[in-house]
């Protein structure tokens, strides 16, 4: 009776017997009735109300126990951290000709005695051209029936590339062998660590600095790498263009978005050829001027691009 509701009990009222009571009766039922009004109901167990507490608790049992560990991980990173360490650092020697005199002494790059290449002058990000024709030289003992494969690996992001993979041919310039091959570009700037193996066995591995992409205008290519645009006189650059049927001479077109201050400058047709994949390309010379750092707009035969002309920092 005490866990019915008000409505509840006119219904059941409604179904008691329909002679009078007495007056012993009635006040007993009223009273009854006045005890079912005011007992309050008791509350459901809450379930979920219990388990946010056990949550709670197991957490102040685990937070140590993860506090503690990452504290020990980041003391003393196992090999399952990612961070790569830079390979040892390669250096410029000579190689040496038929006659025993010194050769390629500013460009042959390596380790001395070990493995090293002719590098280019410089490394650029996504740049075909500088990786297109690749001389590497080894010393050593090694199965020269098996194949070089040359990776590389991204010192600040783990990121992994393999470049080349190449038959060897036998020793020249006092080397033990050698082989010309081609590097895929390389994705993005920064220090990579190129390691070289002959089968399943190390041959050696330098780090390589490979700077910012050229800066590309559409189907344009101004032949300077982001990273070396500041301020400044540029009297003898390069725009390469993809395309047939180009014109003579080209615009370089500078707006300032500062200061909408807007140059023009001229660049002559001075050589044209076409790539392995069927590209037709007309490259052209000359020169242009920046006299500040900042926010610019290039512009080459009617495609624009954003550029950035950086402040020179120390080291530069």
């Amino acid at each position: 009776m005490s866990n019915l509701s008000d409505k509840e009990l006119l219904e059941m009222m409604a179904d008691f017997p329909k002679h009078e009571l007495s007056t012993k009766q009635r006040t007993d039922m009223l009273k009854r009735i006045s005890e079912a009004g005011t007992i309050k109901p008791r509350k459901p167990f809450n379930i979920q109300r219990l388990g946010a507490m056990a949550a709670l608790f197991i957490l102040a049992l685990i937070a140590p126990i993860f506090y503690f560990t990452n504290t020990a991980e980041e003391k003393n990173p196992g090999s399952g951290s990612s961070v790569i360490t830079k390979a040892q650092e390669g250096d410029y020697f000579a190689l040496k000709n038929e006659e025993g005199k010194p050769i390629y002494a500013g460009s042959n790059f390596g380790i001395t005695n070990k493995v090293s290449l002719l590098a280019p002058q410089d490394w650029i990000a996504k740049d075909k051209g500088t990786v297109a024709k690749m001389m590497i030289f080894l010393w050593g003992n090694y199965d020269y029936s098996k194949s070089l494969k040359v990776d590389a690996v991204h010192v600040k992001t783990g990121v992994k590339e393999h470049l080349a993979e190449t038959p060897l041919s036998g020793g020249i310039y006092g080397t033990d062998a050698h082989t010309v091959t081609t590097f895929k570009p390389l994705p993005f700037s920064g220090v990579w660590n190129l390691q070289f193996t002959v089968g399943d066995k190390k041959v050696g591995a330098f780090s390589i600095y490979v700077k910012e992409p050229y800066i590309t205008i559409g189907k344009s290519t101004l032949m300077i790498s982001a990273e070396d645009l500041y301020a400044g006189f540029y009297e003898h650059e390069f725009i390469e263009v993809e395309g047939s049927n180009l014109p003579d001479e080209i615009e370089l077109e500078i707006f300032q978005l500062e200061t909408a201050e807007e140059s023009k400058f001229t660049f002559k047709k001075v050589a044209d050829y076409t790539t392995t994949d069927g590209k037709h390309i007309t490259e052209y010379g000359g020169g242009f001027t920046i006299k500040k750092s900042g926010k610019y707009r290039f512009t080459v035969l009617q495609q624009s691009e954003a550029v950035e002309v950086r402040k020179p920092v120390d080291g530069k």
